[in-house]
């Protein structure tokens, strides 16, 4: 990637504010390293364009900077061009059996919340897809089978969901990032736009003109922002939330009682 001097600008006016990367990290929740990556302008280090546009308007905005012309400079990301970052490494017996233990874990409180949010949106009138998430996954061949519909058998791992910057081409713009696997139904103006699982660092934005309302079912793991500023934590580590984002802000609404655990 070009270089743009968008680093330059940052790392002037960070120092100028007596401001640490450290702090900048804690502020944004971005990684130190992806941090000084955009201050030394090497954005071939960050995981795609579509983070790259992210982190710069995020860094603009904990230094009170407008991040509209430092987003600007940045390239249109296109979808059909877009990088997903590489999977992790995974060589060590050990290390590849705590993941599991953590995925399974994490597994169980997704379809709990699944279930509850399946249960409120039909109570509102709300339908929603058939397969409440996004693929295929390896824990549901655990579970017992309804008499209505059993689960069907994955035959391969569930893809990673491509991210799509939809541009300012709504009056909403909401951009989710999470921070730990995170179970997530997006409705834009009444709409069905993304339903799955955000795994830690991936970022999905969202376009609207009225309203976005987003079910989160770990919403500890997820930080939402609202027209380019960071919102306040939606909810702790395992908690259900319904929030509906409006141009005046956040309402939280009554979030679904996960159902008993299934297994």
């Amino acid at each position: 990637m070009a270089t743009f001097g968008i680093g330059a600008k940052l790392k002037q006016e960070r120092i100028g504010r007596g401001f640490t990367i450290e702090d900048v990290a804690r502020e944004t929740r971005i990684k130190p390293r992806f941090l000084e990556a955009i201050e030394a302008d090497d954005f071939e280090a960050l995981p795609g364009l579509v983070f790259a546009r992210n982190f710069v308007r995020q860094f603009a905005l904990s230094l009170k900077l407008d991040p509209e012309p430092l987003v600007a400079a940045l390239p249109k990301p296109d979808e059909s061009t877009i990088s997903l970052p590489d999977p992790p490494a995974r060589s060590h017996t050990s290390y590849q059996t705590d993941r599991r233990i953590q995925s399974g874990a994490w597994l169980v409180l997704a379809l709990a919340a699944v279930i509850g949010a399946w249960v409120h949106f039909n109570r509102s009138g709300e339908k929603l897809p058939a397969s409440p998430l996004a693929g295929p996954v390896r824990a549901a061949e655990t579970l017992p089978a309804s008499p209505a519909q059993a689960p069907p058998r994955p035959t391969q791992a569930a893809p990673v969901t491509p991210v799509v910057d939809r541009g300012p081409s709504g009056a909403l713009q909401v951009v989710l990032t999470a921070h730990q696997p995170v179970w997530v139904q997006v409705v834009a103006d009444g709409k069905n736009v993304f339903m799955g699982t955000l795994q830690p660092d991936e970022t999905k934005e969202i376009a609207a003109m009225e309203q976005v309302k987003l079910v989160a079912g770990n919403a500890g793991g997820l930080t939402v922002s609202l027209n380019g500023k960071t919102l306040d934590p939606i909810g702790s580590a395992g908690q259900v939330r319904v929030v509906r984002l409006t141009a005046a802000g956040p309402e939280f609404l009554a979030s679904p009682q996960p159902a008993p655990d299934p297994l």
